[in-house]
């Protein structure tokens, strides 16, 4: 089951829905949209790279991608914890 289903069927089965009740299934969407951003940016790295230095910039940038969407998790993770 996915997290977006999770979320769905906690909706659907609670009588009382709170914030704080809700943050978990919150998370664990933004945690999998996350995951399958990073894992397209992934997908677009050069495998026949030919050491141009165009196709190392390029992969650079997709590093550079990753580096900065993990730290979008990071950023979330911390902003979590000073809100519990």
């Amino acid at each position: 089951m996915s997290a977006r289903d999770d979320l769905t069927t906690y909706a659907a089965t609670t009588r009382t829905i709170t914030a704080d009740s809700i943050a978990p299934y919150i998370n664990a969407v933004e945690k999998a949209a996350y995951d399958r951003a990073i894992e397209a940016v992934r997908a677009e790295y050069l495998t026949g790279d030919t050491g141009t230095p165009e196709d190392e910039a390029y992969n650079q940038g997709i590093s550079d991608a990753i580096v900065a969407i993990d730290g979008l998790v990071e950023i979330d993770a911390l902003n979590e914890q000073s809100t519990t």
